[in-house]
């Protein structure tokens, strides 16, 4: 049979164009800012290419089970049949492909950047979430009255795909295909998180491939397929057990570029037009603070918060300077540790935790960034405990900065309270 006869007799005609419009609307629901890197791409496609696989499996099972009801499933030998399920999925397989490079090309035009060799796995891993889709929808199809199998296959893979995020166990997110995290330009996805979701769409398209075995038994078939769904689930599961509500990554490797001369600068590679500006702000900030006391770095680094820093390193916030005002603001501002919301879990609840603000400030104005500017972003309260700091000695400026900065980076109460005082 001809692919356009398939394609003519096929339910494509209203599925194809729904997978399309669905596609199309989300990519630009999706849209994400310009920001010219390739992880957002990857990110923003496969979040409009969730609804998908729901709208696949019920496609899938329809044309199962136009095979079922005109008996050709039937009548077919059990070797012969899969040559009998590949030419009926064709034309499926064609939408799905022409949706996903829709939903790349829309997702790369918007950020202005395709995806990377690194999010290859991000994109397999919605690849196989919409094969196993396929496979389970027809398996069901030959299975079930269409009745029964198109609604139930929609329903099933929908909220497989969707409800997980919102649970409070938050390994089962990860099971999906769908990302719930971009990559970042400091920070990749980490592998087991990529590989899971694959393990279980295989799992299920292997589990489909051997309850339609050519053996008699059907016990045995049910074991078999019983046995291909465990052994790709626990692995999967094992993979994501320990991962929390954000997306598990790991410091991104072979993309820093770095500026000679003293202090050496390295950036990644996207921000490579901003190390001039870097180094012209480093140039005229690291002074003024050593004149204020403060020991200056032998190199400054824009790398993730996983990565090790060598003695004499400051780490820079993840923010591309695009003036040279921003790139000041990245210098003066290194010394100050990151805070996150979850890196301090055994801290009390009514526990306040030491603001990185009067630091901030502090080190901003010794950087010789002009006072109304520093006024505007910290408030007036700030810039008046500043100000009492800055009377007092150099050694005693350095001393409350020490323990500014120590508290900020630090969970204990009791350092907490000594940077009160």
């Amino acid at each position: 049979m001809g692919f356009l006869t398939i394609l003519r007799r096929s339910s494509l005609r209203w599925s194809g164009t729904a997978m399309l419009g669905l596609t199309l609307y989300y990519s630009l629901i999706w849209q994400s800012a310009p920001s010219g890197f390739g992880g957002d791409s990857a990110f923003t496609a496969a979040r409009a290419l969730a609804p998908l696989p729901g709208l696949i499996a019920a496609t899938a099972a329809w044309e199962a089970g136009r095979l079922r009801v005109g008996g050709v499933w039937r009548g077919t030998s059990a070797r012969g049949r899969y040559r009998v399920a590949g030419d009926a999925l064709t034309g499926l397989a064609c939408t799905v492909l022409l949706a996903d490079l829709l939903a790349v090309g829309l997702a790369s035009h918007h950020v202005g950047a395709w995806p990377r060799w690194e999010d290859v796995p991000l994109l397999a891993a919605m690849v196989a979430a919409q094969s196993a889709a396929t496979a389970v929808g027809f398996g069901m199809g030959c299975a079930l009255p269409r009745f029964v199998a198109v609604p139930l296959c929609a329903t099933v893979f929908t909220l497989w795909t969707m409800i997980p995020a919102t649970l409070e166990t938050p390994w089962v997110r990860y099971l999906t295909g769908l990302p719930t995290d971009a990559a970042t330009v400091t920070d990749s996805l980490a592998p087991a998180v990529m590989l899971a979701p694959v393990l279980v769409a295989a799992g299920l398209t292997t589990a489909v491939l051997a309850a339609s075995a050519p053996l008699r038994l059907a016990g045995v078939r049910a074991v078999a397929a019983a046995c291909c769904l465990v052994a790709a689930a626990m692995p999967a599961w094992a993979l994501v057990a320990e991962a929390g509500y954000e997306m598990p990554t790991v410091p991104r490797a072979g993309a820093e570029v770095c500026s000679g001369g003293s202090p050496t600068i390295c950036v990644p590679r996207e921000y490579e037009e901003s190390l001039p500006r870097l180094r012209a702000a480093a140039g005229k900030a690291l002074p003024r603070m050593a004149a204020a006391g403060v020991d200056t770095p032998a190199s400054l680094r824009l790398v993730s918060m996983d990565a090790e820093l060598a003695p004499g390193t400051w780490r820079l916030r993840n923010q591309e300077p695009h003036t040279d005002l921003s790139a000041t603001d990245l210098v003066a501002t290194a010394p100050v540790p990151i805070q996150r919301y979850d890196d301090c879990p055994s801290l009390p609840d009514d526990q306040p935790r030491t603001s990185p603000g009067p630091a901030t400030a502090w080190l901003r104005l010794a950087a010789g960034i002009p006072e109304n500017t520093v006024r505007t972003w910290h408030g007036t309260s700030t810039l008046r405990q500043v100000d009492q700091v800055r009377s007092r000695s150099s050694a005693a400026q350095l001393t409350w900065l020490e323990r500014q900065l120590r508290a900020v980076s630090s969970c204990d109460p009791r350092v907490h309270a000594e940077a009160r005082r």
